[in-house]
């Protein structure tokens, strides 16, 4: 399997917490990292992934947020940043509709931890990449097509804390991890509507055969 140089993939908003973390050796993804506890106590993680993912694959993640100072929060604002190609499959609780990225509005007690469940659907290597060639890790003088079977490249999956909505983030935190390119389904589904057109047309034309065989015993086989 090709594998390729990590890319961390992470939404500017979360510079704070880009900070916090590096993608390790290829094949291997480094820990989730919450953002450095802010004045206000509150912190947040994004747990989840940590291992390679198929390119389209649903993609479990829990954005846990916390209160650790002496004041209550109200209506905060958590947003994901998501890497292209990525959407939130579904949530629990769900994400407002009206916000460009998927954003919870999350109230939070002294002491209390809060988790949002989202399933994320992924996208491909090539989303990643935006086409550009991918360095080899063992050799990176040397490129690979992102379109290549083996493919792999770095996202991160950032979340972020803002008192209200436009205000710069509190606090972040990420998860990064492998996005492998799997078998091209267009091809396979081309090759099944090929097979599918086919067959009536082979089935078809032993009809006729048989139909002449019948008609004319002297026929050749």
């Amino acid at each position: 399997m090709v594998t390729a140089t990590a890319i961390a993939l992470i939404g500017s908003a979360a510079g704070v917490a880009a900070a916090q973390t590096a993608p390790g050796p290829a094949g291997s993804a480094p820990a989730a990292a919450s953002g450095p506890p802010s004045p206000s106590g509150l912190t947040v993680e994004v747990i989840g992934g940590g291992t390679p993912a198929d390119e389209r694959s649903a993609i479990d993640y829990t954005i846990e947020l916390r209160d650790d100072g002496p004041l209550p929060y109200r209506h905060l604002a958590v947003t994901a940043l998501l890497p292209s190609g990525f959407h939130v499959l579904r949530a629990s609780p769900e994400p407002g509709q009206s916000a460009a990225v998927p954003t919870w509005t999350v109230d939070v007690a002294p002491g209390q931890k809060v988790d949002i469940r989202a399933q994320v659907s992924a996208g491909t290597v090539q989303d990643l990449t935006d086409g550009t060639p991918i360095p080899l890790a063992d050799a990176p003088d040397d490129l690979v097509d992102p379109s290549a079977p083996g493919a792999q490249a770095w996202y991160s999956v950032t979340a972020c804390v803002r008192q209200a909505p436009g205000d710069p983030p509190v606090t972040c935190g990420l998860s990064s991890q492998l996005l492998v390119k799997t078998e091209d389904d267009t091809r396979r589904g081309v090759e099944a509507i090929v097979l599918l057109l086919g067959l009536p047309a082979a089935a078809a034309g032993l009809g006729a055969y048989a139909w002449r065989t019948r008609r004319d015993p002297e026929a050749d086989p």
